[in-house]
């Protein structure tokens, strides 16, 4: 028999459960970084400065993988953790789809360079090695020509904060199914 108090089920589950999967992407489809500044900061005026600016918003976003995607964030002390432990974490974890660790790797080991050696200029080679670790056809616009070294930097950001929030929006639909479970064994009805 249902009754109207619940023992299982909050007001938020009851909440849940009535979103719509719409609904519920609309709410985590929300970048974790400004797109108008990325532009702005990831330019094709200046190579090695493009490097780093994309590094710092990987690295971000990275941490921003591990930070939603574990239970307690706080043990893994991300503020100290150094990019390449967390690239592996997230890697490991599954956090990140295996085809974007390696165009992530080129990234972080060209900016290694830039940050480590004072005479160092990107190179046509570092261009072709990034382009080439991209998933097949990445690396092209629309129309078929190349998109640019910074198109690419910034594309990359893009493509991992695209995916962070799919991992957001699973995270939420599993959420919402034990919700509905806890609703369910008490006998709520759900208009």
């Amino acid at each position: 028999m249902a009754s109207d108090k619940s023992e299982r089920a909050t007001p938020e589950d009851i909440a849940l459960v009535k979103k719509t999967d719409d609904e519920i992407k609309a709410e985590v489809s929300v970048f974790s970084f400004d797109i108008p500044a990325l532009k702005k900061r990831v330019r094709d005026d200046d190579p090695a400065q493009a490097f780093i600016q994309a590094h710092l918003y990987l690295d971000h976003v990275i941490t921003r993988l591990l930070s939603e995607g574990v239970p307690v964030p706080k043990r893994l002390q991300l503020d100290r953790t150094g990019f390449t432990q967390k690239l592996q974490l997230v890697s490991a974890l599954g956090l990140l789809h295996p085809v974007h660790i390696p165009p992530i790797k080129v990234v972080n080991a060209i900016r290694n360079k830039i940050a480590h050696q004072l005479d160092y200029v990107v190179k046509p080679e570092d261009e072709t090695k990034l382009r080439s670790s991209l998933p097949k056809g990445t690396d092209r616009e629309d129309d078929g020509s190349q998109t640019s070294l910074a198109g690419l930097l910034r594309l990359l950001a893009v493509m991992i904060d695209v995916e962070r929030q799919q991992r957001a929006f699973e995270r939420t639909k599993r959420s919402q199914a034990m919700a509905n479970v806890r609703v369910v064994l008490d006998g709520i009805k759900i208009d």
